[in-house]
Formats: C-alpha cells, structure tokens, sequence
C-alpha cells in the first residue's frame, strides 16, 4: 500500500529561545504519521525546513497535496521564513483577524477571519475572540483546507488568534480527514504571566480523540 509519510524534528532549545510542542493527528503520535493514499506514484523525495528553533523535514508522495498554514501574527511569521527559504511544493496560507498583517503576508493564499467579530482588526490578545473569529469563518478556512493530504499548522500560542483559532482550524482539518501536524511556540518568559497562562492553558489543543 503507498503511503504519505510525514516525520517531524524539533530543535533543543536554548536559554536565548522559547519553547515549543508538536503532536500530530490523528495517530496522536510525536514525531511520525502515515497515512495511506490511493492515488500516486510510490516514489518519494524530500521537503525540510528550519525557522526560529523547529525543525521539519518530510518525504512526500508525488502529487501529494501539502498546505502550511500559518494562525495568528506568530503562525504567520513561520510562514513568511519558510516561503523565504525558498520552499517550493507546498500551498502556504495565513490565517488572521488583523487585515493589515496580512497585507505584510508573504504567503499566496490570506485569509482574513473574524470580519464581522474584529472589523479587521486583531483580537487585543484575547484567545475567545480568536476563537469567535474562526467560527464565523469556518467555512472559509474548510474551503481552504479542501483536497489536502497533509495540513501543517503552525501557531504562537499565548496571543489571541493563534491561541484561539488554532484549535477550530486544526478541528476543521481533522473532521475533513486530512492527517493534520501542528507546531506551536510557547512565549518567552519576560512576555508575561497573562500570556503564559493562555499558552498553557491551550498547549493541548491538537490532543484529540482519534
């Protein structure tokens, strides 16, 4: 059986990096998921990528259907080194209530959330409205993540959308049934208590039934 094989490597952190966490859905398994695709060549070749202190690296199907999808400001600035490395074979998006983040995106497909909750603007750090936001927009984001094979999320958590709307996309990722991988980032420690707290709060957030 051909199968699209996803392997995830994370950096040590050091004393000048925040922390961070990754799991992958639905096999709720760190590190490797398969999947199994009836369609395609059974031939692989590499992908890899290395931005701030997470580094990812899979082989992928020829003709596999891989989306990156970055939430909120920190999920977008993964995305904007990564299309900056020169990654090719993959479909970028970002995610945001902020209309004027997006407009510094570098990735092809922006996708505003929220419109009528934010009126464009961010959610002042506060994870329900990233949440509300991506609930008005469910059916935007579906319609983005449509024919995937493998959905890669990348979010900061601590801050309101990331926080927030991370979890409805990846939700919408899995009922859809496409294997789904997220990395988020943990704020540094002189960020705040608040925004610890809602990190923490929200750090499990891709541990769901399978």
């Amino acid at each position: 059986m051909a199968t699209l094989q996803f392997q995830l490597q994370l950096a040590k952190p050091n004393t000048s990096s925040s922390s961070f966490s990754a799991v992958c859905l639905p096999q709720q398994r760190l590190c490797s998921a398969h999947r199994s695709k009836r369609r395609g060549s059974t031939t692989f070749r590499s992908w890899s990528s290395r931005y701030g202190n997470v580094s990812c690296s899979f082989s992928q199907m020829d003709n596999a259907k891989i989306k990156v999808v970055g939430v909120g400001g920190g999920g977008n600035n993964a995305v904007n080194r990564m299309i900056g490395s020169g990654l090719q074979g993959v479909d970028f998006y970002a995610i945001n209530t902020d209309s004027q983040a997006l407009l510094q995106s570098a990735a092809e497909n922006p996708i505003q959330i929220g419109e009528l909750l934010t009126r464009g603007l961010g959610t002042g750090g506060n994870p329900l409205l990233g949440e509300q936001a991506a609930e008005e927009s469910k059916e935007a984001i579906a319609d983005a993540l449509k024919g995937s094979d493998l959905v890669f999320i990348t979010a900061g958590m601590g801050g309101g959308t990331g926080s927030g709307a991370a979890p409805v996309v990846a939700q919408i990722s899995r009922d859809a049934g496409y294997l789904t991988v997220g990395v988020v980032t943990y704020p540094f420690s002189f960020e705040g208590r608040k925004r610890s707290l809602q990190a923490s709060s929200i750090s499990l957030f891709l541990l769901l039934p399978s």
